[in-house]
């Protein structure tokens, strides 16, 4: 039915994409979760943790190429579907010439902060000296920056039409790279071996990557020789905008427990992260949609067939309603029983709080489908901006509420700015597709679109 729909070429590569995003969310889960024994058994408890604190340290970085990869993903997939590979070299080029300046101010300034403040006096490193400390998070920050360029090549699958190789890629690395850590710390190695392991394969995918992305178009070369200032210049706001909405979605997670913390008992703080774990099921849930069908809607975009566009985000949207609804009707259903067994009835989530809770993931699942057509074509740079305001908004607003209606305030303040969001992203897409799709296409093209 929904092949028929969408076209039978096109539910066959979302079909591609959404087992290969399954495999990703697995491997991810999978990895954390055995990683978990078995570094606590090889290393011991004091060790693992140090290993957290310096392994977390490095995720920041992830904001180092202020989010164009991720936009050279969709523009490279855009040119070459309206068959400009000229065009798509010139994006590839761009961001590789941009990475490459990255890399270099990044590596000088991490270690140039990395000799000069002492870790030991920051954070409690237990028996782990400094100097190894500070080799572990140099070699770690460094495997973060090529992960760039896993990124870009990366992008270039993309556009040749491999998306769900391109995720398999992604995950399969993870993989390995979990097995490299764990493999390492059981045959002895120490944190700065398991850093080194975990390196080494970054470099190896990476290049293996490289291979296979030549093997499919030999066009994009590695170079500087059609790099384009403009071309960087143009692709600046949408990157920063993408770049916020990681950070906003950061900080509507992070934000809730902080508060807790400094204003109720951490028995409350373990409620809410627990409850919010299992609740984000969901969001995990729509996740692997929304990734599956950005590809798809940055391809026919590119092909200007507007109207097969717009029909797409309609059967998006149905597709995660009826799954929000379902996911509310099991959550409220079998939430608390999940619960009682999953922690051994040592945590309970009050009402109506949980509820409240449920009702806020059902709202990010919902204005995160909306979202996702806007940012596949590069065209959420207001929605970006809009969803960092209100998420500083919300919690302020957390903090206010917390002290009256504790658990039950945070939950509030959550679905303020989720709710929020679906009428900030409706509105978005209104204003930028109205009903009349010809209009649209003969407006403007996808590269003129990307600078508003």
């Amino acid at each position: 039915m929904i092949g028929q729909l969408v076209g039978s070429r096109s539910f066959q590569r979302l079909a591609s994409n959404f087992g290969a995003q399954i495999f990703n969310q697995c491997v991810t889960i999978g990895v954390q979760i055995l990683l978990v024994p078995v570094l606590l058994h090889a290393w011991g408890k004091e060790h693992y943790g140090t290993w957290l604190l310096l392994a977390a340290i490095p995720t920041y970085l992830t904001f180092s190429d202020f989010g164009f990869t991720f936009i050279a993903k969709n523009e490279m997939t855009m040119k070459v579907a309206s068959g400009d590979r000229s065009g798509a070299l010139t994006i590839y080029q761009s961001v590789f010439m941009l990475l490459n300046m990255v890399v270099i101010m990044v590596i000088s300034l991490a270690v140039l902060l990395v000799f000069s403040i002492r870790i030991g006096g920051l954070f409690n490193l237990g028996d782990v000296d400094e100097q190894t400390a500070k080799m572990v998070l140099l070699i770690l920050i460094t495997t973060v920056i090529f992960y760039q360029y896993f990124l870009l090549f990366s992008g270039g699958m993309r556009s040749e039409g491999k998306p769900a190789e391109e995720t398999s890629w992604n995950a399969l690395g993870r993989l390995c790279e979990g097995i490299a850590t764990g493999m390492t710390a059981l045959l002895g190695g120490d944190l700065i071996a398991a850093a080194i392991a975990i390196l080494i394969n970054r470099l190896v995918f990476n290049a293996f990557l490289f291979l296979r992305l030549r093997g499919l178009a030999s066009y994009l070369v590695l170079g500087w020789k059609h790099a384009s200032r403009d071309e960087i210049k143009r692709l600046f706001n949408p990157s920063v905008s993408y770049m916020f909405v990681s950070i906003a979605q950061a900080l509507m997670i992070q934000g809730p427990v902080i508060v807790l913390g400094a204003l109720a008992p951490v028995t409350q703080v373990v409620i809410f992260s627990t409850s919010r774990t299992l609740a984000r099921l969901g969001t995990s849930a729509s996740n692997i949609l929304n990734f599956s069908v950005i590809p798809e809607y940055s391809r026919i975009y590119g092909l200007k067939e507007m109207e097969r566009f717009l029909h797409f985000i309609k059967i998006h949207f149905a597709l995660t309603i009826a799954g929000a609804i379902a996911y509310v009707i099991i959550m409220e259903t079998f939430g608390g029983i999940v619960m009682d067994y999953w922690t051994n009835d040592i945590v309970k989530a009050p009402q109506p709080f949980f509820t409240l809770l449920v009702l806020s993931v059902f709202a990010e699942m919902v204005w995160s489908a909306l979202f996702t057509p806007l940012s596949a074509v590069n065209q959420h740079i207001s929605v970006s901006y809009s969803f960092a305001t209100l998420s500083c908004i919300g919690i302020v607003l957390c903090y206010v509420l917390v002290q009256y209606f504790s658990l039950t305030g945070t939950a509030v303040a959550l679905m303020s700015v989720h709710w929020g969001m679906i009428f900030v992203t409706a509105y978005a897409l209104l204003q930028r597709y109205p009903r009349r799709p010809q209009t649209v296409m003969t407006q403007d093209s996808p590269s003129e679109n990307i600078a508003r």
